[in-house]
């Protein structure tokens, strides 16, 4: 499935009793910001936004088109519509470059030894698999 590299989703902006504001995008349930102000809570929605896009495209599911402004109930006079938008291929990369945990089962012996001479299991691991499937190029994917 292709996905596009770019969003636009309407947000509810809502004035919380504590001075701050509350923030959730009615196309994606259970979305909940708390932010100090608009630009504190517009850098938690895009990266809220960012990371509910990777998840869905992880799973193959399709991503849910944004809702027409006029079609959303506002419970409060003082509440407000704002639009976030976000670009992909930087939080894609981001993604697919985080270090993810992987057990690996070698004899005691050799584990001591490796760690008597200083080695850095990881790196050898990453370098040994990167060798395996003839990447050269850290960014490099097998398709």
């Amino acid at each position: 499935m292709s996905y596009p590299n770019h969003y636009i989703y309407p947000i509810v902006v809502e004035k919380a009793e504590d001075g701050g504001l509350g923030m959730y995008f009615p196309d994606f349930l259970g979305t909940g910001i708390l932010a100090k102000d608009l630009i504190d809570g517009i850098q938690k929605a895009k990266e809220m936004l960012s990371n509910l896009v990777i998840g869905l495209e992880e799973q193959g599911k399709g991503i849910p088109n944004p809702s027409d402004p006029a079609s959303i109930d506002l419970l409060d006079e003082s509440d407000r519509i704002v639009f976030i938008e976000i670009y992909m291929p930087p939080y894609r990369d981001e993604a697919a470059n985080k270090s993810v945990t992987k057990n690996c089962t070698l004899p005691k012996w050799l584990r001591d030894a490796g760690e008597e001479a200083g080695l850095n299991f990881s790196h050898l691991l990453q370098a040994s698999i990167k060798e395996a499937l003839n990447i050269k190029n850290s960014n490099e994917k097998q398709s």
